[in-house]
């Protein structure tokens, strides 16, 4: 009944994608995925990047089921982006989720803003039933996703990796 040969996710980022928050962290950080690539890059100064290749499965919950994806749609495609109006909210707020453990330094609160606030920008009209959804069950999406993967990933402040960087080219 349910979907094979398919893959787990509906979204692959095809180039980096940067919002800028403005919410100020107190450094800038890089945060790898299980497979060591860098995914996920939080300045201080609130800007956000999602790496090219990411994926994500958009607007939960979705399953499959004969080969038909259902559950929660992600809108209509915005005219100035191309993409379903909740395409860089869900993706914003699926990245950040999968870091909370890994030490960004923001809170659920600041992701479901953000998913509110990326929502807004692409003039997403049921914005305000997506955001109260997510406010009152996200907790259950973080806690599910954690049961499932043992590792999400880690983190690396950006300073730290200048320096393994001059430290590597001093003994190159």
């Amino acid at each position: 009944m349910f979907c094979r040969n398919s893959v787990t996710w509906v979204y692959r980022l095809d180039r980096n994608f940067t919002w800028k928050s403005k919410h100020e962290i107190p450094e800038d950080l890089v945060f790898f995925d299980q497979k060591k690539k860098v995914r996920l890059i939080v300045e201080a100064d609130g800007r956000i990047t999602i790496t090219r290749g990411y994926s994500w499965n958009g607007c939960s919950p979705k399953f499959c089921i004969l080969d038909l994806m259902i559950g929660t749609p992600d809108g209509v495609v915005h005219e100035c982006t191309g993409r379903p109006k909740t395409y860089h909210a869900s993706l914003v707020h699926d990245a950040l989720y999968q870091f909370l453990p890994e030490g960004l330094p923001l809170k659920r609160r600041h992701a479901d803003r953000f998913f509110l606030q990326l929502m807004v920008e692409s003039e997403f009209l049921p914005r305000w039933i997506y955001w109260t959804v997510v406010r009152l069950l996200g907790w259950i999406v973080r806690w599910a996703t954690a049961k499932k993967r043992e590792h999400q990933g880690y983190a690396r402040s950006a300073k730290g990796l200048a320096a393994d960087w001059s430290d590597a080219e001093e003994d190159g």
